[in-house]
């Protein structure tokens, strides 16, 4: 008798373990799946004017604090593509390329944490299948405003991509910022901020964040010309 109520137990636990097993990524779902950030939108693209600044050179740490949870191993370092000022202020630029691993192509949190989320967004229990590192590359484009130490964070899921990479023609400094040139049509449809993986595109939004920056290792060149035409403000 005390064999089989052991026994019983024992399934009994079993299949509660086996029930917390399958029901985990709708569990998790909510926190794995959410990115959170301070997210602000600026609107779709419009004909705007401003001048065109050359490449700027910064030689120095660029550390965004309290951003986005931005899975960075597959990246190098931000890169200084332009600079200039804007509104009365000075900008820099900066490009940073950023892995979007299979099967979310989302570059946010952990892959664990990317997995969960798609299990639960696609209904697929057990939460068990064989992962194929197919890395997708982004480009991530940081907006700094250099006085203020604010930034502009945002995530180009179309193109220019890190295989066709961006130069300092395709920025526009206008009256009150920044703007990327529409180079490609359906570009801007393919850029901005998420709040959770797997979720849809918010246009024209950037993460705003702040910056840590080294102003005095920052060299900026000149306006070159300036243009109109239509563009996409990023911050």
């Amino acid at each position: 008798m005390k064999i089989k109520k052991h026994l019983k137990r024992f399934l009994f636990f079993l299949f509660l373990l086996v029930l917390v097993f399958l029901a985990l990524p709708f569990l998790a779902a909510p926190w794995t799946c959410h990115i959170g950030g301070d997210i602000v939108c600026f609107g779709g693209a419009a004909v705007v004017t401003g001048s065109v600044w050359g490449p700027c050179n910064y030689t120095g740490a660029v550390e965004i604090i309290d951003g986005p949870p931005i899975d960075w191993r597959y990246s190098g370092n931000f890169k200084c593509i332009t600079a200039g000022h804007a509104g009365g202020k000075t900008y820099a630029v900066f490009i940073r390329e950023v892995g979007a691993v299979y099967p979310t192509y989302d570059p946010f949190k952990s892959d664990a944490e990317r997995d969960l989320c798609f299990c639960a967004k696609e209904r697929i229990v057990p939460c068990i299948f064989a992962k194929t590192l197919a890395l997708w590359r982004r480009s991530a484009i940081l907006v700094v405003d250099v006085e203020e130490g604010v930034g502009y964070l945002s995530i180009v899921y179309g193109y220019p991509s890190p295989q066709w990479p961006f130069n300092y023609s395709y920025f526009i400094f206008g009256n009150d910022g920044v703007y990327l040139v529409d180079l490609v049509d359906g570009l801007m449809a393919e850029m901005g901020a998420k709040r959770e993986i797997m979720g849809p595109l918010l246009k024209g939004c950037a993460y705003r964040v702040k910056i840590r920056l080294e102003p005095e290792k920052l060299i900026i060149s000149q306006p070159l010309y300036n243009a109109t035409t239509r563009a996409v403000r990023l911050g």
